[in-house]
């Protein structure tokens, strides 16, 4: 039962991302801070991030909320 809160909590907030990105104000998403480099693919993505466009931070945030909501929601089906 505790996993399936903890899985639900997850996922509402990979929506509530998700809505960050589509209706979040441009001057508070340029300032949000993001920086975690532990591998080769976080500093890829840290870099990609921090030297784009709004545009390409929106579509990011939006793709990373998307992403894990849909795995938390499959994790809430199938436990």
């Amino acid at each position: 039962m505790w996993l399936k809160i903890f899985m639900g909590i997850i996922a509402s907030s990979g929506v509530l991302l998700m809505g960050f990105s589509i209706f979040g104000k441009k001057k508070h998403f340029d300032n949000m801070p993001i920086s975690f480099t532990f591998n080769l693919f976080e500093l890829i993505f840290d870099l990609i991030y921090n030297f784009s466009p709004t545009l390409i931070k929106r579509l990011l945030a939006f793709l990373i909320g998307l992403v894990t909501s849909l795995i938390f929601i499959m994790g809430i089906i199938y436990s």
